[in-house]
């Protein structure tokens, strides 16, 4: 989806480097199956932290231990809720439902895999992302979008985790 040589630069400067806090998500359109497709990466150390903080907030104790052998059964349920909560999208004013396709883990990243299906052509987008907001000062959630007549990137970070788009 991101092209080779820019992911390959971004890799280098932030996946190679933590501790900056960093999210980075690309939003493409299918027109020919009328569809959204969602991609996330995530330190898995981070996403654990802030997805066991929510759930704590909501009455939940819960050792999520992803990427390991004794990962929580409801794991990807957990995950499900998690990018629902925190990435909204609308496209053409009408709040897209995503379903979570899946999850990968690279070295220290999770790959989410997420997808809205029947999404009108976008002629607007308006999308909230708040990954790990909260959780540290100063985190960035990058997000890289390819939609019929508009090509572009939106940064998010604390005070900001809103921004719309139309064309």
């Amino acid at each position: 989806m991101m092209s080779g040589m820019l992911w390959s630069m971004l890799s280098l400067l932030v996946w190679n480097a933590h501790p900056i806090h960093v999210t980075m998500s690309e939003v493409v359109y299918d027109e020919k199956n009328k569809s959204l497709q969602m991609t996330h990466k995530i330190y898995i150390d981070d996403l654990e932290k802030h997805l066991e903080m929510d759930l704590k907030a909501r009455g939940q104790e819960v050792q999520l231990r992803l990427n390991t052998s004794k990962e929580h059964p409801q794991a990807d349920q957990f995950l499900s809720q998690y990018v629902a909560t925190h990435f909204r999208l609308l496209i053409n004013g009408k709040q897209v439902k995503a379903q979570f396709l899946g999850k990968e883990y690279e070295d220290f990243a999770a790959w989410i895999y997420v997808e809205g299906q029947n999404v009108p052509k976008p002629k607007s987008l308006d999308l909230t992302d708040s990954f790990l907001i909260g959780l540290y000062d100063d985190q960035s959630n990058l997000v890289n979008f390819e939609l019929p007549g508009k090509t572009g990137s939106m940064r998010f970070v604390r005070g900001k985790v809103r921004e719309a788009a139309s064309w």
